[in-house]
């Protein structure tokens, strides 16, 4: 799922997932990959508030985006809190990378707001799943967009993809991840996937 999963917590700063993860990808699409809230700014009731608890505790701010967000991260990390022994089944990844490496490692051209972009990420996604395309232009007819974006359909297809291959083309970053406070790994996992 494309949710930060092992948070950072006062005590606990281990988590180095996103600076790893950002190396795989080109200059272009770093930013693609958001610096993750502490687990305290979780449940701040404003955004001044998390901003301020996590200025506090990781000594920077959230932007706005994180902010909006928020109640995604928290309902799974208390999800996963509450039912530890499920983690194995729920990997943390992201659309960017996953893409790339369903690409042979090779960075992605187009943005996915672009149609040339849309093009592309279907055209990758054909090659694991024949239906792709259909399959993307009936979740177009089954959502409306204010609800989904086109490019989050997308990205769901490709994480779907992406977490059935890795069970044989499995790899994560860090190669050897650290613990949250709770035991939760903090790890970002891809396939990596040779195209002959």
């Amino acid at each position: 799922i494309d949710v930060p999963i092992g948070l950072n917590s006062a005590g606990y700063l281990h988590r180095n997932c996103e600076v790893e993860s950002r190396r795989l990808l080109p200059a272009k699409k770093k930013s693609s990959i958001f610096p993750v809230p502490c687990r305290e700014s979780l449940h701040a009731t404003s955004y001044e508030e998390a901003n301020q608890i996590n200025r506090k505790i990781l000594g920077r701010g959230l932007s706005k985006q994180t902010w909006f967000i928020m109640p995604k991260i928290r309902e799974v990390d208390n999800y996963l809190i509450e039912h530890l022994s499920i983690q194995k089944s729920i990997k943390e990844s992201h659309p960017e990378i996953s893409f790339q490496y369903l690409n042979a490692g090779q960075p992605l051209g187009y943005s996915k707001k672009k149609e040339q972009g849309i093009a592309e990420r279907l055209e990758i996604l054909e090659k694991f799943q024949q239906k792709a395309s259909e399959l993307y232009h009936q979740a177009l007819q089954d959502y409306k967009r204010k609800d989904v974006g086109k490019d989050d359909i997308l990205d769901a297809m490709c994480l779907a993809i992406t977490a059935e291959l890795s069970e044989e083309n499995g790899k994560q970053v860090p190669a050897n991840p650290l613990k949250d406070k709770f035991g939760i790994e903090m790890a970002l996992h891809y396939a990596q996937i040779e195209i002959d």
